[in-house]
């Protein structure tokens, strides 16, 4: 019998053979570290890895084979290897979450996510490269430069947790944590056929993160199988894991003013994600189609990014002024005026720098436009006996290496505070992977669960990159 190659099973699969004996945690690190080393910055080069502590990993992988062994008691997430995204603290490492400006920071502690991941038995691995500070979609590094996606290596791989998509997609590792201001979960799973969570507002805890905007923040993870998704969700949120029953028998509205068919590129996406509801209702759900009028200039209006983002990166640099001595960034502005950026990111971070805070009128009024705008999200959820909603994660496909993404859906979640899921929907023909998302009301993260064991057994395995060979010497 053929082992289950771990680039490509599940988290489930995987707790399977180990708790069978028929693999070790041990092994699985070193697989790992090959193929990171084989594929991050060799062969296809997806430069998705900021620091990979193997001789850590190895230890404690180790420890969690003898606990195995002892009979001892078994995390939720026991052996399994995990990749955490470059602005989360892990103690003793660097936190640069992406900037040349952080450059010396060294985590005196672990965040909490990460200390309840090692609780539950993961083997934290390493960190992955991400959009600078965050603050982005396209991967643009002023440290690391760009990531490549693994579907299609000249083409962006979506952000801000580029490095973290991609690291599960490569097959380095079955689960990675990615944090999610405006999409920075769900964007990039998108792209790289993979689940992404985005949970409901104060679900996960923030400490221990380098800010982007404090009350839109979210960690998350990304997997392969959405069976693996209530399993992680439990660990980060530090509750108790029930497994989901697989299910569609929901009602889902599909908004349909978030299919853009304005070019063949959307009308492409549209209908993969189109044909994703359709599956969905063959299995079960519900269908329907709804309106909500304005609903982008309502989101639009309801994000406060630009207000929260200079105040919240200024008072964590300050709290971190002794592992930075070197350094004289104490503002965003300080990066801007010493160019340190990357220069995609030089008109947005010379914008956000001067842009009123938490003080202005402007940012009672978003605050009031994100209540009113949750208001009526739950108004229609109530009124048409919702489950979830339905609309593709992007729009457009992802953009060329380099250039600037349009598209996205992905605000919504994020200014209402409600729960959403980016769904592996299927690949347009150029083959490049679509997302579709689904937003349930909050503190409903079990119904996204439940859907997407449903799409997992409706398809036949998972798609992994093609061309991305691993060779021994």
């Amino acid at each position: 019998m053929t082992a289950p190659d771990p680039a490509t099973v599940s988290i489930d699969t995987l707790l399977d053979e180990l708790a069978a004996g028929r693999q070790h945690a041990a092994t699985l690190v070193e697989h790992a570290i090959a193929r990171i080393e084989a594929l991050d910055s060799r062969g296809p080069a997806l430069n998705a890895i900021t620091h990979l502590a193997a001789d850590e990993a190895r230890a404690a992988a180790a420890a969690s084979d003898r606990r195995r062994a002892n009979g001892e008691a078994i995390g939720l997430l026991e052996g399994i290897p995990v990749l955490v995204k470059d602005n989360m603290d892990v103690a003793g490492w660097p936190t640069t979450a992406g900037s040349a400006a952080l450059v010396g920071r060294v985590a005196q502690r672990d965040a909490p996510i990460v200390a309840r991941l090692r609780r539950a038995g993961a083997i934290v691995l390493g960190k992955t490269a991400m959009h600078e500070l965050a603050a982005g979609i396209t991967g643009a590094s002023s440290l690391t430069g760009f990531t490549r996606n693994a579907y299609a290596l000249d083409h962006s791989p979506g952000g801000s947790s580029s490095g973290a998509a991609v690291a599960v997609a490569a097959g380095y590792v079955p689960l990675a944590i990615g944090s999610d201001t405006a999409g920075s979960v769900r964007i990039p799973a998108a792209f790289h056929h993979l689940y992404g969570l985005r949970a409901s507002r104060g679900a996960i805890p923030l400490d221990g993160i380098v800010p982007l905007s404090p009350t839109q923040d979210m960690p998350g993870p990304l997997t392969r199988f959405g069976a693996d998704m209530a399993r992680a969700f439990a660990v980060l949120a530090d509750r108790p894991y029930q497994p989901v029953e697989a299910s569609a028998r929901m009602r889902i509205g599909v908004l349909d003013a978030w299919f853009d068919r304005d070019d063949d590129h959307s009308a492409d996406v549209a209908s993969v994600c189109m044909a994703a509801v359709e599956r969905l209702a063959y299995l079960g759900a519900q269908v329907l189609s709804i309106a909500l009028e304005n609903l982008r200039r309502d989101t639009d209006a309801a994000n406060v990014i630009a207000y929260e983002f200079a105040e919240a990166l200024a008072a964590d640099l300050a709290a971190h002024a002794d592992s930075l001595a070197g350094s004289p960034v104490r503002s965003l502005q300080d990066i801007v005026d010493r160019g340190l950026e990357h220069e995609q990111l030089t008109p947005v971070f010379s914008e956000r720098a001067r842009h009123p805070g938490t003080d202005s009128p402007g940012y009672q009024q978003a605050l009031a436009a994100r209540a009113a705008l949750a208001d009526r999200l739950n108004a229609c959820f109530e009124a048409q006996s919702l489950d979830v909603m339905a609309y593709p994660t992007v729009r457009q496909p992802p953009t060329l290496l380099g250039g600037t993404q349009d598209g996205s859906n992905a605000l919504l979640a994020p200014v209402t505070g409600f729960p959403a899921i980016s769904l592996p929907a299927g690949f347009d023909r150029q083959g490049r992977p679509v997302g579709l998302e689904l937003l349930a009301r909050p503190g409903d993260e079990s119904r996204v669960f439940a859907l997407a064991r449903a799409w997992d057994d409706a398809r036949e395995g998972w798609t992994p990159p093609g061309g991305l060979v691993v060779t021994t010497d």
